[in-house]
């Protein structure tokens, strides 16, 4: 039983971790030889820019784009030195859903 309570811990809120990076979520790499659809430990990387600047990045450890937006936005510091936000698609069907 605590082995169970302990990797639920661990999950925090999703549905894998890697037994070495506990941060760190399994996930469809594009990089796959094998063509297998193994799946890979590893983070979803974030990042603004502007003019061809980075002016922020955040690492995910969720699979996909679609909850990252809003926390991302939330973290950035400089978001008020921005008038528009342009994403791709995946990002604002998210958004259009929660209003």
């Amino acid at each position: 039983m605590k082995k169970y309570e302990e990797a639920k811990e661990i999950f925090a809120g999703r549905n894998s971790y890697s037994k070495t990076d506990h941060d760190a979520t399994f996930m469809h790499m594009k990089e796959d030889h094998m063509k297998n659809g193994q799946l890979k430990p590893g983070y979803n990387i974030q990042a603004a820019t502007t003019n061809q600047y980075i002016v922020d990045f955040a690492l995910y450890p969720n699979p996909t784009d679609f909850k990252t937006l809003e926390p991302f936005l939330e973290q950035m510091m400089t978001l008020d030195k921005f008038d528009k936000i342009v994403a791709a698609a995946g990002y604002v069907a998210n958004i259009t859903t929660q209003c």
